[in-house]
C-alpha cells in the first residue's frame, strides 16, 4: 500500500512538471470546435442531398457511389445470386440495375462472403434507410469505441469533427465499421481477451487490416484471444456456407487476386475497373500509393511498402513484448496497422482516431511530452488536405503519429512507472 501511495505522489509530481496543456485544448473549447465543424458537415451533406450531388440524383435515383456498390452486393445476395456477384459481367448487371447503365465504377467485388451476412439485412430497407442506418450504426460504434477509450466528452466531438468522417460519409463506405471493430479489440483485449477475438475475427472481412495483429497476439502471449479470433472467423465462414452455399467460397480467392493486381501488382489500364486506376494512385493513402504517385514503379512501391510493413511489424514486437503501458500499446499497433496495409483509401483512415485515442488516454494518465501538442495540431491540419491534395499524406501522418508514439514507449519520466502498479505490487 505504501508503494502505491509513492507511485501516486510521484505521479502527480510528474504530472505537474508536464508542459501546460494549450488552451486549445480545453474541454470546453474542444467540445466547440469540434460539434461546430461536424454541423458544417452535415450542412454540407444536406445540400449535396437536396441539389442531387450526392445519395440520390434529381430524378431520385440511387447515385454512382460506394454504397451504391455494397447495396447491390446485399442485393444479389437476397435475392440468391451471391455466385453471380464474383463474375465481373454479371456483378456490373446487377448494378446497373440499381444506379443506371454505363454508371458503374467497380467490377470486382473482393470481399469475403461473411460480409453478405451484415450486407442482406440492409438490402431489405429503401435504399436512402439503408444508407443511413449504415452510417449512424457504423459511426455511433466508433464513437462509443473512442468514449469509452478516453472517457472523457470532448472525444465525441473530436470523432465526429475528423476529417475523415467526411471521407467515409461521402462514399457511404466502411472505415467505421472497421475503425470501430479494431479499436472494440485492442479496448477489451487486456480485460477481455475472449471478445476481442470475437471482434478481431468481426474484422476479417477486411484481412488487411488484421496483418500485425497476430504480431502483438503472440508477442504479448495473448493465445486466448487468438484462439477465439480463429473459432469467430471460422463461425462465420460456416454461417455463410449455410445461408449462400460454398461457390461464392470457390469464386472470392479469384476475385481478390483479380483486385490485387488491379491496383496493387500491376500498370493497369482500367480494363476492369471502368477508370485508369493510375489517376487514383494519389488517394491510395499508404507508403505504396505515395511511391506511386512520386512516378516510382511497381517494384520500388512493393519494396517501400514492404520495408515499411516489415519495420512496423518489428516494432510492434517489440513494444508488445516491453513493459510499456497497454494504452501505448495498443496506440503502437492501431497506428502501425494503418501503414502495414498497401491498400487503404481516406475513408478507411477514420481508424486513426483510434491510436489517437489511446495516445489520449496515456497523456491523460501520465502527462504530455513537450512538443506533443503542437505536431498533433500540425497532423490535423495535414490531415484536412489529404484527399484535396496531388500527394496521398495520410502515410506521412500516421508514421509521424506513430514517432510520438513510440517516443512516450521508451521515455522514462522519473516518477512515472512503465507499467501501472497495482496494490499487489
Amino acid at each position: 500500500m505504501t508503494q502505491v501511495v509513492q507511485t501516486a505522489r510521484m505521479g502527480s509530481r510528474a504530472a505537474q512538471s508536464s508542459p501546460r496543456l494549450l488552451g486549445i485544448f480545453a474541454g470546453w473549447r474542444l467540445e466547440a470546435y469540434g460539434y461546430t465543424l461536424a454541423a458544417c458537415y452535415a450542412a454540407i451533406f444536406f445540400y449535396l442531398y437536396k441539389t442531387g450531388i450526392w445519395l440520390l440524383d434529381g430524378n431520385g435515383r440511387p447515385l454512382r457511389q460506394n454504397f451504391a456498390y455494397l447495396f447491390s452486393g446485399g442485393l444479389a445476395a437476397l435475392r440468391e445470386t451471391t455466385a453471380a456477384i464474383y463474375n465481373p459481367a454479371e456483378f456490373v448487371k446487377i448494378q446497373e440495375a440499381l444506379i443506371g447503365t454505363g454508371q458503374v465504377q467497380f467490377r470486382l467485388w473482393p470481399y469475403p462472403p461473411s460480409f453478405f451476412l451484415i450486407l442482406v439485412p440492409l438490402a431489405t430497407l429503401p435504399y436512402v434507410t439503408a444508407f443511413l442506418t449504415w452510417i449512424l450504426a457504423t459511426l455511433l460504434g466508433l464513437v462509443a469505441v473512442v468514449l469509452l477509450i478516453v472517457r472523457r466528452r470532448p472525444a465525441i466531438a473530436l470523432t465526429l469533427a475528423s476529417p475523415f468522417t467526411v471521407w467515409n460519409v461521402l462514399p457511404g463506405y466502411t472505415g467505421f465499421l472497421t475503425a470501430a471493430l479494431l479499436g472494440a479489440a485492442l479496448l477489451f483485449l487486456e480485460s477481455f481477451p475472449v471478445a476481442a477475438g470475437l471482434f478481431i475475427g468481426f474484422l476479417t472481412f477486411k484481412p488487411q487490416w488484421g496483418i500485425l495483429i497476430p504480431v502483438a497476439l503472440v508477442a504479448a502471449g495473448q493465445w486466448r484471444a487468438f484462439l477465439s479470433a480463429v473459432a469467430a472467423t471460422a463461425l462465420l465462414a460456416v454461417a455463410s456456407i449455410v445461408a449462400f452455399g460454398l461457390g461464392p467460397w470457390e469464386a472470392f480467392p479469384r476475385e481478390l487476386l483479380a483486385q490485387g493486381g488491379l491496383n496493387l501488382s500491376v500498370d493497369p489500364s482500367g480494363a476492369y475497373s471502368g477508370f485508369d486506376p493510375r489517376s487514383n494512385w494519389q488517394y491510395l493513402q499508404t507508403v505504396f500509393g505515395l511511391v506511386r504517385v512520386l512516378h516510382g514503379g511497381t517494384a520500388l512501391a512493393w519494396l517501400a511498402q514492404g520495408v515499411t510493413t516489415i519495420g512496423s511489424a518489428v516494432i510492434v514486437w517489440l513494444v508488445w513484448r516491453s513493459p510499456a503501458r497497454y494504452a501505448l500499446k495498443a496506440a503502437t499497433l492501431s497506428a502501425a496497422a494503418l501503414l502495414a496495409t498497401p491498400y487503404a483509401f481516406g475513408y478507411d483512415m477514420a481508424a486513426i482516431a483510434i491510436p489517437i485515442a489511446f495516445l489520449a488516454r496515456d497523456q491523460i494518465s501520465c502527462g504530455l511530452r513537450k512538443g506533443e501538442q503542437s505536431l498533433l495540431l500540425v497532423l490535423f491540419g495535414v490531415s484536412l488536405l489529404c484527399n484535396f491534395g496531388p500527394l496521398p499524406l495520410e502515410p506521412v501522418v500516421v508514421i509521424a503519429l506513430l514517432c510520438l508514439i513510440v517516443r512516450r514507449v521508451f521515455y522514462r519520466r522519473p516518477g512515472v512507472p512503465a507499467v501501472p502498479v497495482t496494490a499487489d505490487a
